[in-house]
């Protein structure tokens, strides 16, 4: 990988990636399996605590990945209320420890009541009793745009769409990976990413989210989970057309010394065993404009699929 100068317009990454027609299969986070979003208007920096963060505060996000809990800033498109209070939501979304996913929800006068918050509760899964039951999806697109352009150029529009689709559901939210497959839309709780969701798709993509499914063309995976266990599921619903995102099931798996992995899945009660490989994309391109980072980076290729009963 070599640095390379700032891009602009239609040489930022994430238009590479979409004129390319790079897969996004496989490549949501694997170290999150739960969240905590708390409402923040801005600014926010790239790297750096934002304003009105007090220290203690910001010491305490910095423990939640040791959980497996991600923290994350979200806001309101558009128009900003003042804070306090901040709206925050803990969920946790299954990923490497599996379970029922669920959301709770509190609005909080003083950040300093996120102390109180069981974190060893939330990373088992169990529901700490924090908030009150959150039971509809929460989706999060990130326009993060200090922390890449891409966000900002390509989020800001995608979450404009759904939030005038959907109203509450929908929030801005600070960086959430995948640099060059903004724009990058989040649901919760079962922490399901879809990549490259631009404006004129993002309603549909929306929709299916809230309809608890994914939509396959803009899948990336379910947080918490390998990357190669994420794609073989990619090519089960491919192959068997299910959607609902409880309905496909990891079941096990074997890795493999390249990155991929054999994986037996249960897809709406069809048991498969899924192979996939990793493979060069045979084009080396900017993936990061903020980084400034230029590679050819590994996809994942299906080898077998075969069924099993």
């Amino acid at each position: 990988m070599s640095p390379t100068a700032p891009a602009r317009g239609s040489d930022r990454c994430a238009a590479v990636a979409r004129a390319l027609g790079e897969s996004v299969l496989g490549s949501a986070p694997e170290t999150c399996d739960a969240w905590l979003l708390i409402e923040h208007p801005g600014p926010w920096p790239a790297y750096d605590a934002p304003p009105g963060l007090s220290p203690e505060v910001a010491e305490f996000l910095d423990r939640l990945p040791a959980y497996r809990i991600r923290p994350q800033l979200i806001r309101r498109p558009g128009a900003r209320r003042p804070v306090p209070p901040h709206q925050v939501y803990v969920s946790f979304s299954g990923g490497s420890r599996g379970g029922e996913p669920w959301t709770e929800q509190r609005e909080v006068a003083d950040l300093r009541e996120l102390f109180s918050l069981d974190l060893g509760a939330v990373s088992r899964g169990e529901r700490p009793g924090w908030g009150t039951p959150h039971d509809e999806p929460v989706l999060l697109v990130c326009t993060h745009g200090k922390r890449e352009p891409c966000c900002a150029q390509f989020g800001r529009p995608t979450v404009r769409a759904l939030y005038a689709a959907y109203g509450d559901p929908v929030w801005e939210t600070t960086h959430v990976g995948g640099d060059r497959y903004a724009a990058n839309l989040v649901a919760l709780p079962h922490g399901t990413y879809h990549g490259l969701v631009t404006e004129p798709v993002a309603a549909e993509v929306g929709a299916a989210c809230l309809r608890g499914e994914i939509d396959l063309a803009h899948y990336r995976g379910r947080t918490g989970v390998p990357a190669a266990v994420q794609a073989a599921e990619w090519f089960a619903r491919s192959h068997t057309g299910v959607v609902a995102i409880d309905a496909v099931r990891p079941l096990a798996h074997i890795d493999h010394a390249d990155g991929g992995a054999t994986v037996d899945l249960d897809a709406g009660g069809r048991l498969l065993q899924v192979t996939v490989r990793t493979a060069r994309s045979g084009c080396s391109r900017l993936t990061s404009c903020s980084q400034g980072t230029v590679a050819d980076p590994d996809e994942f290729v299906l080898a077998d699929l075969r069924e099993l009963t």
